[in-house]
């Protein structure tokens, strides 16, 4: 793929986490990109790293967390590389971030339009084309510091109703405080913030978990008409395969700090690889599939203090032999589009 493509591309990130117990191998050499105007999945189960990948792509990284090595490259800038002010400018217009729990990043004291304007200020440019386009056609827009209070309030007002109407909730809510929103509409108040950026890359991190069925579907169905209208891309955090076949073109299967294995979303189901993803495939109910079980994968997830050596998942894969307890493997290309980090592909096998 080339560069021009790519809106963003994780290059062997590790990160470490500094805890009283050890230091926790947290990522351990992360690898994908996500292409401009695509949906990109990261799945795997919990405490697997894809939230960690999340925080260190925006630099909310805490503080006993380091990136030891590795690039993110946004464009041709790397992330990694840039100060705490130019990240902050990068969260402001370029990136936004919903994250699994909207209780707790909307402050409970302000209204939804103090917090959705909070946001359109920080991006000047937005309320001055706003004032410009409500005045007779042919003015000159003045500069957003010398537009007039009355101006100003009616531009950002404005644009916070029409951001609500992209998450179809209606301008009443702009009144009301986070409490006297159920959970769904305040999941759609944290993505009606992070469009308010109009952001050309938005992380949705595991953001229907706290919900539940009726309103997850929902939220998906508003996923998927946001990335027809939108032009930017997103990158998908989940756990669930089921919310990935619907929403993404193409996904990354993450254990225990590695990416294991990326591919588009049909070719993933019609055609997987790893011996993870194998079995993430065979845990899954399918409708006309008749089981007494589902099936589990053995063992438990491993111990990131003190990670197994060689391949990660070789203590649980029924297909390990030496070379997977020695020598850890690296994504190769198995297909178009279809990449795989496994010793039971490429030239050398068992």
């Amino acid at each position: 793929m080339g560069e021009s493509e790519a809106l963003l591309q994780v290059n062997n990130v590790e990160v470490d986490f500094h805890t009283y117990a050890g230091e926790v191998k947290a990522l351990d050499g992360v690898a994908f990109d996500i292409k401009k105007g695509e949906a990109f999945g990261l799945v795997g189960e919990s405490g697997c790293g894809k939230s960690v990948t999340a925080l260190s792509i925006v630099g909310l990284l805490p503080g006993n967390a380091t990136v030891t090595t590795g690039e993110i490259l946004f464009g041709n800038r790397n992330l990694l590389e840039i100060n705490h002010d130019e990240m902050r400018k990068v969260r402001a217009s370029k990136i936004a971030v919903v994250f699994q729990d909207p209780t707790t990043f909307l402050n409970p004291v302000f209204t939804i339009q103090q917090q959705l304007e909070e946001v359109f200020l920080l991006n000047p440019e937005r309320v001055t084309a706003a004032a410009a386009d409500a005045e007779a056609k042919g003015t000159k827009p003045s500069l957003v510091t010398q537009l007039s209070t009355s101006r100003r309030e009616r531009a950002v007002k404005s644009l916070c109703k029409d951001v609500l109407s992209q998450v179809r909730l209606p301008e009443t809510i702009l009144k009301e405080y986070p409490h006297e929103l159920s959970g769904g509409m305040k999941q759609r108040c944290m993505i009606a913030m992070a469009l308010a950026r109009n952001p050309e890359l938005l992380i949705a991190d595991e953001i229907t978990t706290a919900l539940d069925v009726t309103i997850q579907a929902q939220i998906l169905e508003l996923l998927r008409d946001l990335k027809r209208q939108l032009i930017g891309s997103t990158l998908l955090i989940t756990h669930d395969l089921g919310i990935v076949a619907e929403v993404c073109d193409r996904v990354g299967v993450m254990y225990a700090g590695n990416v294991v294995e990326t591919a588009g979303v049909m070719e993933l189901f019609a055609n997987p690889l790893h011996p993870y993803t194998q079995g993430l495939m065979r845990a899954i109910p399918m409708i006309g599939r008749e089981k007494e079980k589902l099936e589990t994968i053995p063992g438990a997830v491993p111990d990131l203090i003190n990670p197994p050596s060689g391949c990660r998942f070789h203590p649980r894969c029924s297909f390990a032999f030496e070379k997977c307890k020695l020598t850890k493997p690296e994504l190769i290309q198995v297909g178009k589009d279809h990449t795989v980090a496994c010793h039971l592909y490429g030239v050398e096998k068992p």
